[in-house]
């Protein structure tokens, strides 16, 4: 019996189990760092680590004094050049937000806003708990790859006493990278308990909207403190880092929630009191000039700093700090405007361009729709074509409504258009009501122009649909929209039911309080055999697509593009009117 001729497997295959090493000694890691063999081994090896880095400490925002060692130039400039040849085969999670180009804190925070829990999480010690030996680790596997020795020379370049530094170039990039499978596994925990999970640098933070917060990730106690969940906890600590218990916090909706110091109980925030704080450097100053309002912060304020006596830093942290309230706020926002004209009218070197804020205000697109489930999942779905850079010339702002439901927003888009709106401003409709069509949709177009900068949407039918009524959960494919959670439960539509409020299909279902109304059912749906409700509830259905929850972690978002696209289009009718 002869046997089979087996093919090889192709080069590229064995590569992915062997990979290649892409530098084999010190003389190719010098070469690939543009530097002489000399002066990489004088860094690595001959400099001793005293002599490498200057440390100083800072004080913290929130009190307390952070160690920073800084390397010194040639080492930093070395540093840099690392940075710059291996930053590129780093893709980070989209759950880490420190050190990552187009993220930063009011992203990180964006995340978590308006959840009913958000638990923060410190890792203490985080740089100093990431040692040479891990380094090592890292150079030495996928994707870099290299030889034991050229990855233990980069190791002595970026660590100090066997350890990463806190104000080494190279280190924000090698704390990601180890962070990696940590990431990997709290996401997986926060997915599998309904959460949204983030990292910054050393800080986690979970959040989720369900009645209890899980215990399995976090407990709060009487006394306020914070119990960690064992999983959590293990978690942690089997990746290397500890947690600081004490600076863990775990606060409701009816505490102010904070993330990467932004407020996040409704919509992201600077807190109260650092806008306070700076109208009260404006104030010093208009009142009593720069230079005693310089000398009052130095005494009062900034007596920790390591600069000079002569440094003159009052003016550049006013501007500093009114520069990020517009970032967090929005450059369009009244408060950051009032606080940059009254900056401008003390500092003539500081810019602002009122015609550019002018065309920035014009260019919002304020959204208002029939309900908070209908603001999260166009919110999602807006939030994931900027980042494949799709509709990136929409600037959205989506805007809450007290009241929910068509009636509702119909109304709100009457009142609306009485009067000259600075934005235009755009209510969506579900496209499930015959009057709401004809009065809100216009002819031929899904919208419809009410004057005054105000117009009105009804949700296009997508293309996999064939059927003239839908509302928003139906640009979502079937397969997706009625598929169960980890619980059994699901959405129905009105379809699967008959006159008698009974199911269509094989299960024993009944709706209980049918919404004649509704094209789908959200709520009241028995399962006669065990006497449970087997309905989702459309406002978790949202947080589960937003949360990626298994196994609503791949959904299909292209049902979206329509409504997008009738936005952009109405975007443009406007911009030629004005």
């Amino acid at each position: 019996m002869s046997v089979p001729e087996v093919s090889p497997l192709p080069a590229s295959f064995l590569d992915l189990l062997a990979p290649a090493v892409k530098i084999k000694n010190n003389k190719e890691l010098a070469a690939e760092l543009g530097i002489s063999l000399g002066r990489l081994t004088y860094y690595a090896y001959f400099l001793p680590d005293h002599k490498k880095y200057k440390t100083f400490t800072i004080s913290k925002r929130g009190g307390g004094e952070r160690i920073i060692e800084a390397p010194v130039k040639g080492l930093k400039d070395l540093q840099k050049t690392i940075l710059g040849k291996f930053e590129p085969y780093y893709k980070p999670r989209a759950c880490v937000f420190a050190y990552v180009q187009d993220r930063g804190i009011v992203e990180n925070a964006d995340v978590h806003d308006f959840q009913r829990w958000v638990l923060r999480v410190d890792l203490k010690d985080f740089f100093h708990s990431i040692t040479q030996r891990r380094v090592i680790g890292i150079f030495s596997s996928p994707p870099f790859s290299l030889s034991r020795d050229a990855a233990r020379t980069l190791s002595f370049l970026c660590t100090k006493d066997g350890r990463l530094t806190q104000g080494a170039p190279t280190s924000p990039l090698i704390s990601n990278l180890v962070c990696k499978g940590l990431d990997y596994t709290l996401k997986e925990l926060a997915a599998k308990n309904k959460c949204y999970y983030t990292r910054y640098a050393d800080d986690i933070f979970f959040s989720n909207s369900g009645a209890m917060f899980p215990r399995i990730i976090a407990e709060k106690m009487e006394d306020g403190s914070v119990k960690i969940g064992e999983e959590l906890k293990n978690l942690i600590e089997g990746a290397g880092f500890a947690i600081n218990e004490e600076k863990a916090f775990l606060r409701s909706r009816a505490e102010r929630q904070i993330v990467t110091g932004l407020v996040v109980n409704k919509k992201v925030n600077v807190p109260r009191e650092f806008t306070r704080e700076v109208r009260a450097a404006l104030y010093s100053w208009e009142k009593h000039g720069l230079e005693s309002a310089e000398n009052f912060w130095k005494e009062k304020v900034d007596k920790k700093s390591r600069h000079s006596e002569s440094d003159s830093r009052f003016k550049w942290v006013v501007r500093g700090k009114i520069n990020h309230i517009g970032h967090v706020k929005g450059y369009s926002d009244p408060v950051f405007l009032s606080l940059a004209r009254r900056l401008k009218a003390l500092d003539d070197t500081y810019k602002l361009d009122e015609r550019k804020i002018t065309v920035a205000i014009a260019q919002e697109i304020h959204i208002y729709t029939e309900g908070v489930t209908d603001n999260k999942h166009l919110k999602n779905a807006y939030e994931h074509f900027k980042r494949s850079n799709q509709f990136d010339d929409l600037n959205i702002l989506f805007k809450e409504t007290k009241k929910s439901g068509s009636p509702a927003l119909k109304a709100l888009c009457e009142n609306l258009s009485e009067a000259l709106q600075r934005h235009l401003t755009i209510c969506i409709f579900d496209r499930d009501e015959k009057d709401i069509i004809s009065n809100m949709g216009g002819s031929p177009g899904s919208y419809k122009d009410h004057g005054n900068n105000v117009f009105s949407l009804v949700i296009p039918v997508p293309d996999f649909r064939d059927t003239q009524f839908v509302c928003i959960e139906h640009l979502y494919k079937d397969e997706q929209l009625f598929q169960e959670d980890i619980e059994g439960r699901r959405l129905f539509s009105k379809d699967e039911f008959d006159s008698l409020s009974c199911f269509k299909g094989e299960k024993p279902l009944f709706c209980r309080l049918p919404n004649k109304q509704s094209l789908i059912y959200d709520s009241e749906i028995i399962d006669m055999s065990k006497k449970v409700n087997v309905a989702l509830s459309k406002n978790k259905f949202a947080d589960y697509i937003l949360s990626r929850v298994a196994p609503f972690d791949k959904i299909d978002l292209s049902g979206f593009t329509g409504t997008f696209e009738q936005i952009r289009e109405i975007a443009r009718s406007y911009g030629n009117k004005r």
